[in-house]
């Protein structure tokens, strides 16, 4: 594999890496308008606390975050080659 091929391909893989990170901000509005209606569904006496929605939205923002960072140690290897 030539450079311009392992460049092009680190490129390739900074695009997938920015659309995973813009999948996973998208669902946390999602999930926060799951939980503001479980929320009200919880006034009932059926136990449910949504609070694993929560732990969902830290754990996607979390992962966003993992996941930008990855995307720029690519880029900063790009930049060296």
């Amino acid at each position: 594999m030539t450079i311009s091929e392992l460049a092009d391909s680190l490129r390739a893989v900074t695009e997938m890496m920015e659309r995973a990170r813009a999948t996973t901000s998208g669902v946390v509005p999602q999930l926060a308008e799951a939980k503001a209606a479980l929320l009200v569904v919880r006034q009932e006496p059926n136990g449910y606390n949504p609070v694993e929605l929560d732990h969902a939205m830290a754990e996607l923002g979390t992962a966003g975050d993992l996941i930008a960072r990855a995307r720029q140690s690519v880029m900063d290897y790009l930049m060296r080659l």
